[in-house]
């Protein structure tokens, strides 16, 4: 299997696709590497490793579960030489942390765990039946597109979203929103979330904005309580330069995918598609988009 960040040639790869290719068959997995959330209780590991000894799955964990998994531990940077998959067990955090880990070098198959898990493929209860097919090559690579944000000398990758917001948060800032140099969005908001199409279900979603077909390559824009009726959520082709400029005066930050915010040198970030993308692990046996969108409306974690 492919080790490199870029998404051509990964055998039984398809883009946005929710249904296997019919020319293709992906290799066998060998090796996986499991990145956990930090409550899985000891009854839960124990599935997991059971799942892998029936599946005949050499595995190892992110170094933070070395004690508690009874499994090898293994630092991020070895594990994308090692693995042939990334396992993030619990919720949609778990997966988002273990891309930003990993640098999007390895397809990711997510297993939930007691949470919504919108990203997830399947729940731990059918964990061993997910081992078997992806032992078995029965599987395929759906790619999805991930977003660059940079201001000044700093950079990073987004699967959700980046939340830009005034350095103080007690009142709001001034905002301009520019694609190709023309602006599309001003006035006074709390923050400004730019979300890609999986991001659209995430955060943005629960601040107003629409949810995006993963097949699209654009940008969801959603001001947050803004003071004017006019500034509302726009749809922004990830082919165009999105900047997004905060009153100097304010300051201003940057979080990425929901982790810790950092503060921003410069109060301009520029938005683009990032040359890797999201990589997900899909199953026969998984969940289709639609109902999973159903249970994340209704914030129904999966059985």
């Amino acid at each position: 299997m492919s080790r490199g960040g870029e998404s051509e040639g990964l055998p039984g790869t398809c883009s946005y696709s929710c249904t296997p290719p019919s020319s293709s068959r992906a290799p066998r997995v060998r090796r996986a590497w499991i990145y956990a959330k930090r409550d899985i209780k000891p009854e839960e590991w124990a599935r997991l490793r059971e799942a892998l000894e029936n599946c005949s799955l050499q595995a190892a964990v992110h170094p933070s579960h070395a004690s508690s998994s009874g499994l090898p531990a293994l630092p991020a940077s070895e594990a994308v030489r090692w693995a042939d998959v990334v396992v993030a067990v619990g919720g949609d955090g778990a997966l988002l942390r273990a891309y930003h880990e990993t640098g999007g070098a390895l397809p990711i198959l997510g297993v939930s765990c007691r949470s919504v898990g919108y990203l997830m493929e399947v729940p731990l209860s059918r964990v061993e039946e997910a081992f078997r097919l992806i032992a078995g090559g029965e599987y395929w690579v759906e790619e999805r597109m991930v977003g660059l944000a940079s201001a000044g000398r700093w950079s990073a990758e987004f699967v959700n979203e980046v939340l830009v917001t005034p350095l103080h948060r007690e009142r709001p800032a001034r905002f301009t929103v520019r694609a190709d140099g023309l602006t599309i969005l001003q006035g006074r908001l709390d923050g400004l979330i730019v979300a890609t199409p999986t991001g659209s279900t995430a955060y943005a979603l629960s601040a107003g904005g629409p949810v995006l077909d993963p097949q699209l390559h654009a940008f969801s824009v959603v001001p947050l309580a803004p003071l004017t009726a006019l500034a509302k959520p726009l749809v922004v082709s990830s082919s165009r330069r999105l900047e997004v400029a905060v009153a100097p005066d304010r300051g201003c930050a940057a979080t990425i995918d929901g982790l810790e915010p950092l503060q921003l040198e410069t109060c301009t970030v520029t938005v683009a598609e990032a040359p890797r993308t999201l990589k997900l692990v899909k199953l026969p046996i998984g969940e289709d988009p639609w109902t999973k969108l159903t249970r994340r409306l209704t914030d129904t974690p999966i059985t």
